[in-house]
């Protein structure tokens, strides 16, 4: 399972924050309230094929998901993002921007006799990682608003193979538009994504291959995630995943934009790489590392058939998690 939240969505947390950032530069601003806590539910299409490529050596057993209730587990995510980019053939100065780490905390609170795991999470922490070259206003004004995601909670339920059936956030009180809308786009790609075990029992050496097609905030993005099984000893299974993913040409869809102002997605193509280590009867892995890159040219046409210009971004993420 998460192989799902902490591979496949981030991939995707990626394609939507470029999508963002277009909309978010030739937006208009304006303000927006959020004045209750929003339960946050999405509507998705998604087409999702599992293809089993080496069922690996003796011995061999089906892996599943053996939580018990009431489990506990605290997960520390370390992430750290850089963007290079240029606009209409300028390059912006580049900041130093500091790394984020994030703790989000999951208790099981039911399993059904058909394998059904129910489990509640929320983040507890959220901290800026600054070092020497990090300007202090970057990192108190990210340290700020990083902040109002403390208390982010939510639930989901998946199943034994690891397929994700349902998951839902709720988004506290007071949150900006823009973090908003990004925890918006992290629970539709959440919802949609799954990247279940085989049913088949495997071994060591075992590979296989998820395939997704779907629709994200307005983007048709097709992504392949190839596993292989390293090591399984005791209930515990080693895995490395190789990531690619890319987009046809297609005009984003965001709401919000000014009239006459459009963003056309010309090339998407992303590649990444993990390695998990996830215990059997937990549903968080124990540790892992995931390393992505992205590479998305768009074309921007500004305001009432303003002028277009091209943006090229390169968006390169690492991120370590543990859990205890």
């Amino acid at each position: 399972m998460k192989k799902l939240l902490f591979v496949s969505s981030l991939v995707f947390f990626i394609a939507g924050f470029e999508a963002k950032s277009e909309s978010t530069y030739i937006s208009t601003d304006k303000p927006s309230e959020v004045t209750q806590l929003l339960k946050e539910t999405t509507s998705t299409s998604t087409s999702v094929s599992l293809e089993l490529l080496e069922v690996g050596a003796e011995p061999r057993q089906e892996l599943r998901f053996t939580p018990a209730v009431n489990s506990q587990q605290t997960l520390t995510m370390t992430m750290d993002v850089d963007v290079n980019m240029s606009i209409g053939g300028q390059v912006p100065p580049t900041v130093d921007t500091p790394a984020i780490e994030m703790k989000m905390e999951t208790q099981v609170t039911q399993v059904d006799a058909n394998g059904d795991i129910y489990a509640d999470f929320f983040y507890s922490e959220v901290d800026v990682i600054a070092d020497a070259n990090t300007p202090a206003e970057l990192a108190n004004l990210m340290r700020s608003k990083l902040q109002s995601l403390v208390g982010l909670e939510g639930s989901l339920v998946l199943d034994a193979q690891g397929n994700t059936k349902d998951i839902d956030f709720e988004i506290p009180e007071g949150l900006d538009p823009n973090t908003q809308q990004m925890f918006q786009q992290i629970s539709t790609s959440l919802k949609q994504l799954s990247s279940p075990f085989p049913s088949a029992a495997i071994g060591v050496g075992a590979q296989w291959q998820v395939d997704h097609s779907l629709n994200l905030n307005g983007m048709t993005i097709n992504q392949t995630a190839t596993y292989e099984l390293i090591n399984l000893q005791d209930d515990v299974a080693t895995l490395a995943v190789n990531i690619e993913q890319n987009a046809p040409a297609q005009t984003i869809n965001q709401p919000g934009m000014p009239p006459g102002a459009s963003v056309k997605l010309e090339s998407l193509d992303s590649e990444g790489k993990a390695d998990i280590e996830i215990k059997l009867d937990q549903i968080m892995p124990i540790t892992g590392n995931i390393a992505l890159d992205s590479k998305t040219q768009m074309k921007i046409v500004g305001p009432r058939g303003g002028r277009e210009m091209m943006m090229d971004m390169n968006l390169l993420m690492n991120m370590n998690l543990e859990s205890q």
